[in-house]
């Protein structure tokens, strides 16, 4: 699923190219050197060309398409990944340095879980140093999400729009930002409950998630959340990541066991 979601989030980038990355991009660059470690993740940043862009494009696309090809071949995929995935992270990572105007919570989320993806193929591995590791990876991407809602739900709670319901139904009134959703912008006492519910499953879901009866109709009530976030609202990759995140907390094993 994260490659996938790569492979659109690039496909985008391409069809926007001239606007994000070209010789009169909307985003303001300028170029200089801050480590010789740190200026790896800035490589496309401080270049002066404008086709290297698609160099990053179709590299971070291709090495996303790998793995669909090497699942074939398990033993060989092992030996791999980690390499690939690694490539791809520090791609994706210029990507976004790049384009950093444009970025929404969602593009920050995608640079970590890349991150922790390149520890991910070592589970049926024997190497006794390499399951640990994808244990960590594991465990990371689901206390990411949780401090996600938790932080969030704190800064909400520090805003008087949020604790007065407001929150919603001003945030619909900016047309960015509302895709011409007219049964909600005037829908004030809706907004008001979709405000505190909003407000409600942040705070909570850092320990709600963990009850078994309970996980699966809240992460479902958080999928729609993040679908009309997605589609209301416009925040098509903060949406789509989000929910991409809740597959590590879905308890796929019991399900199939019982089907």
């Amino acid at each position: 699923m994260l490659y996938i979601f790569v492979i659109i989030k690039c496909t985008y980038w391409i069809c926007y190219y001239n606007l994000l990355f070209g010789k009169n991009s909307i985003v303001y660059k300028e170029p200089h050197s801050i480590g010789f470690i740190k200026d790896v993740a800035f490589y496309l940043y401080n270049s002066t060309s404008t086709n290297l862009g698609y160099v990053f494009l179709l590299s971070a696309i291709l090495l996303s398409i790998l793995p669909f090809i090497l699942i074939r071949h398990p033993e060989r995929s092992r030996r791999t990944y980690f390499i690939t995935d690694f490539i791809l992270w520090i791609l994706i990572l210029n990507i976004n340095n790049n384009l950093y105007p444009t970025l929404t919570g969602g593009d920050y989320l995608l640079n970590q879980f890349l991150f922790f993806n390149c520890f991910l193929a070592f589970e049926k591995n024997k190497n006794y140093f390499k399951i640990p590791l994808h244990n960590f990876a594991s465990i990371a991407i689901v206390i990411q999400i949780c401090l996600v809602y938790f932080l969030s739900a704190l800064a909400k709670l520090n805003s008087a729009e949020w604790l007065d319901g407001l929150a919603i139904s001003e945030t619909l009134q900016v047309k960015h930002y509302s895709l011409n959703i007219l049964l909600l912008t005037k829908q004030n006492t809706l907004n008001s409950i979709i405000n505190y519910m909003v407000l409600f499953y942040q705070l909570l879901f850092p320990i709600i998630i963990w009850f078994k009866k309970v996980k699966k109709p809240f992460l479902i009530i958080g999928i729609v959340m993040h679908l009309f976030i997605a589609f209301g609202m416009g925040l098509m990759s903060f949406g789509f990541i989000m929910i991409l995140a809740y597959i590590y907390f879905y308890d796929f094993k019991n399900d199939f066991r019982k089907k």
